[in-house]
């Protein structure tokens, strides 16, 4: 299977009308829900105590006894590389239970932050096609040195400014565990063009699913990684470390966009789509042959969590997981 398809009429697909339906189930109602918003609906209260929570985690000794995990925060970042160093290689980004693994992920996140750190709110998203459009993909005040801070120095690609500044990571580059700067380096140029709505257009044109998830996994995934860079870029300059991306906070608030997009989607045709999943388990045909990607595939968080199966988190109202999203 192909993960970056080629779009059906990429720069010329109308913009699609996405409903705001609802398909609550079991324990999962309007009055027990709780909404996901778009980082700039929140108040200046929400957004520090965001922030907060972050700082938080990271303050806490990690857990997971995960290779170079230091902090909670380390433990979801050194999960994450883990997911994308199997045997069978990156199984949470090139096969099929990319966007459900990520789901399930900011909800344990998510989780964590309300057990461990008392915060009562929920993951922003970053409406990264909105910037896109503006022709600035930075405009947003989650860059200011108030909440997430900026950009890295023009020396070493270090953030020394916001909340987060100065961090020592110790979970990658890449595969490795070493001691490297929490670093950005923005590209405004790939943000603008990978973020644009007529990309996430072409990819709502998909009818099925696998065609679907390797559009998300191609410009929208990009778009927010690429463009940030900080611990997403490797010292080198060959390409995006994906593999230790949740080292930077903006990776829950970019993640959290991408499944308000897969919901989107969804929503386009439940009945198909609400619980469903396609493909095969693993990258290369195994000496035994393809198994095909199923409802109970069970994803691993590696202990943060206890493990859950795709059928658990296809439904964002299905009562393991319940919430909204504001747009």
């Amino acid at each position: 299977m192909s993960h970056n398809p080629e779009p059906r009429n990429l720069f010329n697909c109308p913009s699609i009308g996405i409903t705001n339906r609802t398909f609550y189930n079991n324990s999962c109602t309007p009055e027990t829900a709780s909404i996901r918003k778009e980082w700039r609906s929140l108040t200046h209260t929400e957004k520090m105590a965001f922030v907060n929570a972050e700082l938080c985690l990271m303050s806490l000794p990690g857990r997971s006894g995960l290779p170079g995990a230091q902090s909670h925060f380390d433990d979801f970042q050194a999960a994450h590389q883990q997911g994308t160093n199997t045997s069978d290689g990156d199984i949470i980004h090139y096969t099929p239970q990319f966007l459900a693994w990520h789901r399930w992920q900011l909800h344990a996140h998510e989780q964590i932050l309300r057990l461990e750190c008392n915060y009562t709110g929920t993951i922003p998203f970053w409406d990264e096609a909105l910037d896109a459009s503006s022709g600035s993909f930075f405009q947003s005040d989650m860059w200011t040195n108030t909440y997430f801070g900026g950009n890295g120095s023009s020396t070493n690609n270090c953030v020394t400014t916001g909340p987060f500044a100065n961090r020592t990571l110790h979970v990658g580059p890449l595969e490795t565990t070493t001691d490297y700067c929490f670093a950005r380096k923005w590209n405004e140029t790939k943000g603008l063009d990978y973020g644009r709505r007529t990309h996430v257009d072409s990819c709502y044109e998909y009818v099925d699913f696998e065609s679907f998830y390797g559009c998300m996994a191609y410009y929208p995934h990009i778009a927010g990684h690429q463009a940030t860079g900080g611990v997403l870029i490797l010292i080198s300059q060959r390409m995006t470390d994906v593999d230790s991306s949740p080292g930077d906070p903006i990776f829950y608030l970019h993640h959290n966009y991408l499944d308000r997009l897969y919901w989107q989607w969804q929503q386009l045709n439940a009945t198909a789509r609400l619980n469903y999943v396609a493909g095969s388990t693993t990258i290369n045909e195994p000496a035994a042959g393809w198994e095909a990607m199923t409802l109970d595939y069970e994803m691993n968080m590696y202990g943060i969590v206890n493990n859950v199966t795709i059928g658990d988190v296809t439904n964002i109202q299905g009562g393991y997981l319940c919430y909204a999203f504001e747009y």
